[in-house]
């Protein structure tokens, strides 16, 4: 973990004493039209301690049984709201979750249970709440600290965080934020409208789409690359943090362009890696 961060406390909550939480809020985030189907869901946790840092994840237990009549799996939601709550002091979170409905090759569609039961929360329903999880995915607290933030799709949740976190408690910080977000197109890109009016001095944004009519496709890692100068300039400082979230299928196109990056610029990457990780700035979420 960063050396500045705050020290997060975790496994609070189990599976046989989970929270209880109140759905207060179910937003679609992608347009009615689009491929897929994204939401912005608020957790009121009312008078029960559930301490989280930007950065950290939660379990949520879907309820009943699978097949086999054996509980289904806990799985595990990056939380996209700041420390002290969606609003500023209250004891709420937010999750950015992705329906998961995959077609078949025989027509059927294979629906995830977890994402569809949060998918589907009406309000004042109730939710089993496990954790908090996770102690080195967290946010640096020196605003003097650059963070360079690289995502697809849900796994914005944690920079969304790491944003609102920045922009309530360090408006005037000396560091900045970097994003590098990626989606197939606007209407899939979570959050779209709301980053719009996020003041440049805050963050510097490059949304990336790969799926745009008359238009090559385009990833993160292309987008990098065309950011060169800045991101060598950045990731030779000793007071820069890297943080990559979201499909598994990034990493490998992250890393490469950093390679290049170091390499158009005289910087060995694989020593510069191996110093971030030391100091707890490199850092890799993926599923």
């Amino acid at each position: 973990a960063p050396a500045s961060a705050a020290k997060p406390q975790i496994n609070l909550f189990d599976r046989k004493h989970p929270a209880k939480a109140t759905v207060t809020g179910n937003f679609r985030l992608t347009a009615p039209d689009a491929s897929c189907d994204i939401r912005h869901i608020i957790l009121d946790l009312g008078a029960t301690h559930f301490p989280v840092l930007e950065g950290q994840s939660i379990g949520i237990v879907p309820p009943g049984a699978d097949a086999n009549g054996r509980p289904h799996k806990v799985r595990l939601f990056s939380v996209a709201s700041p420390r002290d709550g969606e609003r500023p002091n209250t004891n709420n979170l937010a999750l950015t979750v992705k329906r998961v409905a995959e077609p078949q090759p025989d027509g059927s569609v294979e629906r995830g249970v977890a994402s569809n039961y949060v998918c589907d929360l009406k309000l004042g329903d109730m939710v089993d709440v496990i954790g908090p999880f996770g102690a080195t995915f967290l946010m640096p607290e020196d605003p003097g600290t650059d963070v360079i933030m690289i995502c697809t799709g849900t796994g914005s949740a944690p920079f969304r965080a790491f944003t609102e976190r920045r922009r309530r408690t360090m408006p005037s910080a000396a560091g900045k934020l970097y994003l590098f977000f990626g989606a197939r197109s606007p209407a899939e890109l979570p959050y779209f409208g709301p980053l719009k009016k996020v003041p440049p001095k805050l963050l510097d944004q490059e949304l990336v789409f790969s799926r745009l009519p008359d238009r090559a496709k385009e990833y993160v890692q292309d987008r990098m690359r065309k950011r060169s100068a800045d991101l060598a300039g950045l990731i030779e400082r000793d007071t820069t943090h890297v943080y990559v979230c979201g499909l598994r299928g990034m990493e490998g196109g992250v890393e490469a362009s950093f390679r290049d990056i170091c390499g158009e610029h005289g910087l060995d990457w694989i020593k510069i890696r191996a110093r971030m990780r030391e100091t707890g700035r490199y850092h890799v979420e993926t599923y």
